[in-house]
């Protein structure tokens, strides 16, 4: 019998994740069985992520399961959690760091691309950043677990894919990768590459195992830019990329940009500090960005 039963999305990259998170807990001496879940981000996918609506698209279930002890722990993607927890939840542990960056999949970099080329992504982020950075390429949603859209991608749907270089990793196919873009350009979304254990805010016997596991530099480093997403409204679907990094032992710096959805529009901060000081900092540069009209891109786009 399992000692402890962790809940994950039922998609192959998150049950891969998640048999690595468990496997930390395994090297303590404990017996782990992952449980498996369809999420609404995972069933609707006839459109866009932001149009569908609502915070937690990928955890809302996993999150019940938690607070009706249904599950002990769930095992997410930090970019999909929303900054503002469903009461009663909280993040016990930050794990397994992957590169952080975005990856282009297409057999040739961006600045090789002809006018028109279409490049696929999920993201509302990548779509305006894309637009931006290089207006000569087409950008078209495209929906669906990783298997089904490296498949669209080999079938010319689209000429390319813009991805999270954690989940191709992950998921073995860094052999397939073209391209790695600068994060201080294609700036990740908060908390990417960085795993998240959740767990109930009542589930006291759980925090000194989560606590033995905790990356505290990946924690530092979430806390800072999830702390400027939080300012700007606290979802996971906008076109925010908020990138902190070490640049000494105890010192970080944020790179933040919020763009418009079709690219013309870039509003930028970038800052360093302490890392003990990561959330009042994250929280700053949020507001700065707030004060030069975030807020209006953001709500004009979920609109």
């Amino acid at each position: 019998m399992a000692d402890y039963k962790i809940g994950t999305r039922s998609s192959q990259l998150a049950v891969a994740q998640t048999q690595a998170a468990a496997q930390l807990i395994e090297a303590l001496g404990h017996r782990v069985e992952l449980v498996t879940m369809e999420t609404k981000g995972d069933r609707v996918l006839d459109r866009a992520l932001h149009q569908v609506g609502g915070k937690g698209l990928f955890t809302e279930e996993l999150e019940r399961a938690l607070l009706n002890d249904t599950i002990d722990l769930a095992v997410h993607s930090l970019k999909d959690l929303p900054t503002q927890l469903a009461p009663g939840l909280e993040i016990g542990a930050y794990v397994l760091p992957e590169d952080r960056r975005d990856v282009v999949l297409a057999g040739m970099p961006l600045s090789e691309w002809r006018p028109g080329m279409a490049a696929g992504t999920s993201s509302l982020r990548r779509a305006a950043f894309l637009r931006h950075f290089w207006p000569e390429i087409e950008v078209k949603p495209i929906r669906g677990n990783l298997q089904t859209r490296a498949a669209k991608w080999h079938q010319g749907q689209v000429d390319g894919l813009v991805l999270a270089a954690a989940g191709v990793i992950r998921m073995g196919w860094e052999n397939q990768i073209t391209q790695y873009l600068d994060p201080l350009v294609m700036v990740p979304s908060p908390g990417q590459g960085i795993l998240a254990i959740e767990a109930a805010h009542h589930r006291t016997d759980l925090r000194e195992l989560l606590a033995a596991i905790n990356d505290v530099r990946s924690e530092r480093i979430a806390i800072m830019e999830r702390a400027v997403l939080d300012e700007l409204g606290g979802g996971c679907q906008v076109p925010l990329g908020a990138f902190a990094e070490w640049v000494d032992v105890d010192r970080l710096r944020l790179t933040a940009h919020v763009a418009s959805v079709d690219g013309g529009v870039l509003l930028r901060e970038t800052v360093e500090s302490s890392s003990r000081e990561a959330e009042s900092v994250g929280r700053a540069v949020g507001r700065k960005l707030r004060e030069q009209g975030a807020l209006a891109l953001i709500q004009t786009q979920e609109g």
